[in-house]
């Protein structure tokens, strides 16, 4: 169990750190767009699956070729701020709109339309 509770601490401290570390990025491909959703790390620290969105209807394959991009610079951002043995290689993956957001957007779109 010392595992899973070590890799649940390594998510979430990559979680909390991804954000300043978001906001160092140059790209206006990246720049203020992304939101992100929740860390996921592989039980053997290797892979840290980052769920993200993107704001204000930007391009979502313009930010994720962004955030691959910048994979490198924050991966040594965070190792830096969380002075990890191993920092996990950063893979970022599109979180699918909850269903409680899309159902907020639907009523918007008819509420516009009426």
């Amino acid at each position: 169990m010392q595992g899973v509770d070590r890799t649940r601490r390594v998510a979430q401290a990559i979680a909390e750190e991804l954000p300043a570390a978001l906001r160092e990025i140059k790209d206006p491909r990246v720049t203020g767009l992304i939101t992100v959703h929740g860390v996921t790390v592989s039980r053997d620290l290797g892979v840290a699956k980052v769920r993200f969105d993107v704001l204000g209807g930007a391009d979502v394959a313009a930010a994720a070729a962004g955030l691959h991009h910048a994979a490198g610079f924050l991966r040594s951002r965070l190792a830096a701020a969380l002075r990890l043995r191993r920092m996990p290689e950063l893979r970022f993956e599109l979180d699918p709109p909850s269903r409680i957001e899309d159902l907020l957007r639907r009523i918007g779109a008819q509420g516009g339309a009426a």
